[in-house]
């Protein structure tokens, strides 16, 4: 019976290794335990003050002078640029004043050619009024005449810049004193001239009322008859009264007086102030 407990005990290796065991498992080895207080201490940072001597008043000096120069080199950017944007706009105002001073100069130049002939065919119409005895007819070419001698005039003025100038003050951006002045000057030399050309209008509009009362216009005949400009002869006169006659006769002189003096005048005038305005444009902003 003996052997026979040996050979199971010898059959079960678990059993075997079983017996074999110490009573207590020792673990391999010991961790320390680690309190949560423990762990938060370990993690503070420790800073050590920092014990700065007391400021003098160098240091509170030094402080306010590197303030200031940065306020200060940052206005004096400020202004710079600002300078550089207003100088830009003044020679682009001046660029564009030449423009428009160009363009009266070319219509001046054809406004007083336009006085010229003003004043060449009244003085025709009043030599045939003062020859021709008035009828029931007029020679067709009288109404071609009195057309031409009283003529529309037009006042010069290329008023693009001009207005910029004026309405939205633009005008403190000419720093050139010579610039500004014979700007202002070109600008009371066009009121002169916008004067005398409303004084010649008054007289031109009432010789023409007074006309449309005397004689039959080509024009009823081309475009009411149909009939051509080269085949009309005469015009049929509605009112042959010599007291009516002579008062456009003296409407027209007088329009005619304006136009050759004070309006001329005032033409060339703002003609040469163009002229010389523009030179002095070109040289001041080299623009040439």
């Amino acid at each position: 019976m003996a052997d026979n407990t040996d050979e199971e005990h010898l059959d079960d290796p678990i059993i075997n290794q079983s017996e074999n065991l110490p009573d207590e498992i020792i673990p391999a080895t010991d961790k320390e335990t680690v309190s949560p207080n423990q762990e938060t201490e370990n993690m503070e940072v420790h800073h050590h003050a920092h014990h700065e001597g007391k400021k003098n008043w160098k240091s509170y000096f030094w402080e306010f002078l590197m303030l200031f120069l940065a306020v200060f080199c940052g206005f004096l950017a400020e202004y710079q640029l600002e300078h550089v944007i207003e100088h830009n706009r003044e020679k682009q105002f001046m660029i564009s004043l030449v423009e428009d001073l160009e363009s009266d100069t070319a219509e001046l130049n054809n406004a007083l050619k336009v006085c010229e002939s003003v004043s060449r065919y009244t003085d025709s119409v009043l030599i045939f009024l003062s020859t021709y005895k008035i009828g029931e007819v007029l020679p067709a070419h009288f109404d071609d005449m009195i057309g031409t001698a009283g003529q529309r005039q037009n006042h010069i003025h290329t008023d693009r810049t001009s207005t910029q100038l004026k309405n939205s003050g633009s005008m403190r951006l000419i720093r050139n004193k010579h610039v500004s002045d014979a700007i202002l000057s070109y600008w009371k030399s066009i009121d002169a001239s916008g004067v005398s050309l409303d004084r010649y209008m008054i007289y031109r509009e009432a010789g023409r009322v007074i006309s449309f009362k005397l004689w039959v216009s080509q024009l009823v005949y081309n475009r009411g008859m149909s009939v051509p400009l080269d085949s009309i002869k005469t015009l049929r006169v509605i009112d042959p009264d010599k007291k009516k006659w002579d008062e456009m006769a003296n409407l027209m002189a007088t329009g005619a007086m304006i136009t050759q003096g004070a309006h001329k005048n005032n033409l060339t005038d703002q003609l040469n102030q163009a002229n010389q305005l523009i030179a002095l444009i070109k040289k001041e902003y080299h623009l040439n």
